[in-house]
C-alpha cells in the first residue's frame, strides 16, 4: 500500500478553490485522482471536457491537479487533519 495527498482544484468564473485529501492505494494513484475529480460533485465521465482538461458540474469546472506520495508515517499524523478518500 502507498500513500498520498491529492489535489482537486474548482473554477467557478473569477473563482479558484483548491481542496487537498489523502489517499492510499496500491493501484495506479493517476486513476484514482482522476475518479475522485469526476466523483467529485457527483459527475461521471459524460460530464469530462477535453478542451479545458477537466469535469464540469454546472457552472464549475473541477480539475485533478494530481497527488504527492507521503510515508505512512506522515499519512497517519495528517488523517486526523486532512479528509480520508
Amino acid at each position: 500500500m502507498r500513500y498520498y495527498i491529492g489535489k482537486i482544484l474548482e473554477r467557478n468564473g473569477d473563482f479558484e478553490y483548491d481542496a487537498k485529501y489523502l489517499f492510499e492505494t496500491s493501484d495506479d494513484p493517476d486513476k484514482y485522482t482522476r475518479n475522485v475529480a469526476m466523483e467529485w460533485r457527483g459527475g461521471d465521465e459524460e460530464d469530462w471536457d477535453e478542451s479545458h482538461d477537466g469535469f464540469w458540474s454546472g457552472d464549475t469546472l473541477i480539475h485533478d491537479h494530481g497527488s504527492t506520495e507521503i510515508p505512512r508515517s506522515d499519512f497517519m499524523v495528517l488523517q486526523k487533519y486532512l479528509s480520508v478518500l
